[in-house]
């Protein structure tokens, strides 16, 4: 069964255009069928994915598609969960390639539609036994899929200088770059992003359909370690450059090969002399009525204004963006960027922010709650912070491959500063003689997430400093939290909490710290989350 979906191992590769001296473009028929293909061959090896089962997936776009041609071609039923973004036309030739695609009309209070729909695929797999995910975000065979596409680049350009590629799921660029790298240590590597995407910490808003780029929720696939620079584009933008494109080199493809056009257009020009290659993902057809047509484009904000030639260079990628702006990140993660925005205190020195925090709020019927807590086997004390006490807590560093599974502190502090429902979050910073050595947040009532119960309490984000990780601290601070449940909210019993699958060590440490499992799953963006509980009393 493997080798039959070599079939369409022809469609995978891409067209190599040099489109100006040094500057090359990489032009897919449809990107999305090399990772695809790659993730179900190894579903099949590893018998995840059996002979006439059900694939399920979240998808408006490409990938979809690529699913699509292949569940045809071998024999799968596919299930595809989209929303109101999708094409007409795609939607049209997934339903005739055989797919079942449900469109979620509402988003989830937090995540927007891409969690909305994660939660819908979640009901599928549950009801379907036999089913299989890619989970194009969490899949680490999707950015393993590219190591045949840089293998092509070497072999046809040779020294690259310069990667320049829309970002969304993350496998292409993250990919291609940590391929290329161990040949090119000194590569450059651009990630083209549009405003209000929150994938490289830009504050989270409304999303022009930019298929394929930007995103409501961070991709543990993108690998933010991969990339010296990130730019910018609005939709206007974006259009403008994918005709540029067209007109020019007679390339008919979609907006994000527009985007990334733009910018590595720009890179090469400013340095003469060196190749850069940039990503394009996909065909124009199915914007046939959209960004190649006139009259819609007349509805497009900004489409009349005149666009930016040159980048403008932003101290933070959390600025409000009004056009073409680029940050250099520094191969940093998403958590070191975003700390670095807030003024940090010494290391050793915390105990000055601790003097600033109110510890004894009131909770939120008006009673007196006892907010600082002392676990006498290790000396931990959990302590109340305030939703805007990010500089408590900046220092904590944790490893990077933690990082995937926890959100970055800033981006923490963000949504409990814009939570509908602040007296219900419950921020807390863990320490030890005076030293913040952790953090954590405790959830309740209306702000528990879809999959808890009413009756529970819920954690979330907890972390320890890498400094002082393997002192029993994470154990006191489910003990901690336990207790403020048991003084404070006398009618809840359980502490409960979603750890992702891929997260074993995590998940290891829960079960030790005395958590159970539920049994329970939630799709998460991530990937599969296990849903576990403690009980308090």
């Amino acid at each position: 069964m493997v080798n039959l979906m070599r079939k369409l191992e022809d469609f995978e590769n891409p067209r190599i255009v040099e489109l100006s001296n040094g500057l090359y473009g990489a032009s897919f028929f449809l990107m999305k069928l090399l990772p695809a293909r790659f993730m179900l061959e190894q579903a099949v090896e590893q018998q995840l994915l059996i002979s006439g089962a059900t694939i399920c997936e979240t998808s408006s776009g490409t990938f979809g598609l690529a699913l699509a041609m292949l569940a045809a071609q071998h024999g799968y039923k596919l299930v595809l969960i989209s929303d109101w973004s999708i094409d007409r036309h795609l939607q049209r030739r997934l339903a005739e390639l055989g797919a079942k695609v449900e469109i979620v009309d509402k988003p989830a209070s937090s995540g927007g539609f891409q969690q909305a729909r994660l939660n819908r695929l979640g009901e599928y797999l549950k009801g379907m036994p036999d089913s299989y995910w890619p989970s194009q975000y969490s899949n680490a065979d999707n950015p393993l899929a590219y190591g045949k596409f840089a293998e092509l680049l070497v072999d046809r350009v040779g020294k690259i200088d310069c990667l320049v590629g829309p970002v969304g799921s993350g496998g292409s660029m993250c990919g291609t770059a940590s391929y290329l790298r161990k040949l090119f240590p000194d590569l450059y590597t651009i990630g083209v992003d549009t405003p209000n995407s929150v994938l490289f910490g830009q504050p989270g808003g409304e999303l022009v359909d930019l298929s394929g780029l930007g995103g409501e929720i961070v991709p543990s696939n993108v690998d933010h370690r991969h990339f010296d620079e990130v730019h910018w584009l609005t939709s206007a933008e974006v259009f403008h450059a994918t005709h540029q494109l067209h007109r020019n080199y007679g390339l008919f493809l979609g907006p994000t090969s527009g985007a990334a056009f733009k910018v590595a257009d720009w890179w090469s020009r400013k340095n003469p002399g060196r190749k850069a290659v940039t990503i394009f993902p996909d065909e124009g057809h199915r914007y046939v009525e959209t960004v190649y047509d006139k009259d819609w484009l007349l509805s497009v904000p900004g489409w009349f204004e005149p666009v930016r030639e040159e980048p403008l260079v932003v101290k933070a990628p959390t600025e409000k963006l009004t056009g073409w702006s680029s940050y250099v990140w520094g191969r940093r993660t998403l958590d070191e960027v975003l700390s670095s925005l807030v003024d940090q205190p010494p290391r050793n020195s915390v105990t000055s922010p601790l003097r600033s925090l109110d510890l004894s709020g009131p909770d939120p019927e008006g009673e007196p709650e006892k907010a600082s807590f002392n676990h006498g086997q290790c000396g931990a004390t959990l302590k109340r912070l305030s939703h805007t006490d990010i500089a408590a807590v900046s220092h904590l560093q944790i490893e990077p491959e933690q990082g995937q599974f926890v959100d970055p502190l800033y981006v923490v502090f963000s949504e409990l500063r814009n939570s509908p429902h602040p007296e219900l979050e419950h921020p807390f910073a863990i320490t030890v003689r005076n030293e913040i050595v952790g953090f954590l947040v405790l959830c309740e009532k209306a702000a528990l997430p879809e999959w808890a119960p009413p009756d529970a309490v819920t954690l979330h984000n907890l972390r320890i400093d890498r400094a002082y990780q393997g002192n029993g601290y994470g154990k006191a601070a489910t003990r901690l939290a336990a207790e403020w449940i048991s003084t404070n909210r006398t009618s809840i019993n359980r502490l409960m909490l979603a750890v992702n699958a891929r997260n074993v060590i995590a998940r290891q440490a829960y079960l030790r710290s005395g958590f159970r499992e539920t049994g329970n799953t939630h799709c998460g963006s991530a990937g599969l989350q296990n849903i576990l509980e403690f009980q308090t009393r």
